[in-house]
């Protein structure tokens, strides 16, 4: 329930006692209406007091409420001593006074000291003003407790949601500048790849061309001559094709680098596209790690996700990679919806069969969520 709605629903129930406030003085007055007038129409100045106090938002105007409520019960009870009907406004004073300068809920009990005054029902009088207490504890102490309550955790919430938003961009922006940082490697070593080529390659390759347009016009006169440059062209692009295979071994991607790269993107597109909490991690020294395990770590750990995108329904999903002194242990596990009966089809074994091929074992379980451990020796 809202501030606004809080106050609407509180203020009836003001109105509603009011209301029956006035219906009891009628029922019991012995005097006529016309007698009663005066009364009556300081009674519903009084009640008009007590409802401003509930509708008005700002405390300067509740306190101008409470002062024209407090004033007009003291006028009502000294006016009209004899009827005694001030009586029962007096506990609306005292539980107004006690919320406005937010009084021990202790205070609230000075309800029960019009009593000591003897209205003419005692009884009547002390269930009315039990019945005043009770609604006022429930609207001011446990309802103000709960609201500050759901304000707290609503502020909480905003501040955790702030957080997260925090650690995503800048989660992104990092995820961005690594990106940005591969593709300028790629480019420079492009660039130094074609630099390459066009050093080795480019003048021994026109020398080549130059040479054989001159064989072409010695051959018939002077055959001798151009036999040794023939020879010296093959010999030239031997050389050069051997100065081909250096540079592409030397410029040659690294797949370790590849690999982890990849298993990043796939992590990042889990997120952004399936909004599925991931982490990968990846702890311990990469270089003994072989290429050919490195391929077997990507490619089992891209159908282990695969396999949790589609049949897991799962939330978070972690991809951990611990490289230790002789063997690298890669888990990768999901809180996703277990079984207890696995079906192995063409994904599975095919994961085993990587394993196979690396002298490695690999563990699924599926009780609860997925989990694959795959132990790989670095031999």
């Amino acid at each position: 329930m809202g501030v606004n709605g809080k106050h609407y629903y509180f203020s009836a129930v003001k109105l509603f006692c009011m209301i029956m406030l006035i219906g009891y003085f009628i029922s019991n007055s012995m005097e006529s209406l016309h007698n009663i007038s005066v009364e009556w129409f300081l009674l519903a100045v009084v009640m008009i007091a007590a409802l401003g106090i509930e509708l008005v938002e700002k405390k300067e105007k509740k306190f101008i409420f409470l002062c024209f409520e407090v004033l007009l019960t003291i006028m009502f009870l000294v006016i009209f001593k004899k009827s005694n009907n001030g009586l029962f406004l007096f506990p609306l004073v005292v539980l107004d006074l006690a919320v406005f300068f937010r009084l021990h809920m202790t205070a609230y009990l000075f309800t029960f000291s019009g009593l000591l005054l003897q209205p003419e029902n005692i009884y009547l009088y002390a269930i009315y003003c039990l019945f005043l207490m009770i609604i006022y504890f429930q609207n001011n102490i446990i309802i103000e407790k709960y609201k500050r309550y759901i304000e707290g955790y609503e502020q909480k919430e905003y501040q955790l949601k702030d957080s997260l938003n925090i650690q995503d961009a800048v989660y992104k922006e990092q995820l961005a500048r690594s990106s940005l940082s591969f593709e300028n490697r790629m480019l420079e070593e492009k660039a130094v790849l074609s630099q390459a080529l066009h050093d080795k390659l480019g003048h021994s390759i026109n020398g080549s061309i130059y040479q054989l347009e001159a064989c072409k016009v010695l051959m018939k006169t002077e055959s001798e001559e151009s036999e040794r440059i023939m020879q010296a062209v093959i010999d030239s692009l031997r050389t050069s094709m051997d100065e081909i295979r250096v540079i592409l071994r030397r410029e040659k991607p690294d797949k370790k680098r590849m690999a982890y790269l990849k298993l990043v993107q796939l992590s990042e597109e889990c997120r952004e596209k399936f909004g599925i909490k991931t982490e990968f991690t990846i702890t311990g020294e990469d270089r003994e790690v072989s290429e050919p395990v490195w391929e077997v770590i990507l490619d089992n750990s891209i159908e282990a996700v695969t396999n949790a995108l589609k049949y897991a329904g799962c939330t978070e999903l972690y991809i951990e990679i611990i490289i230790l002194h002789k063997v690298i242990r890669c888990s990768i596990r999901d809180n996703g919806n277990g079984c207890e009966l696995l079906k192995e089809g063409m994904g599975i074994q095919g994961m085993k069969n990587r394993i196979r091929n690396v002298n490695g074992y690999i563990d699924i379980s599926s009780k609860e969520g997925f989990q694959i451990n795959m132990i790989i020796p670095l031999s």
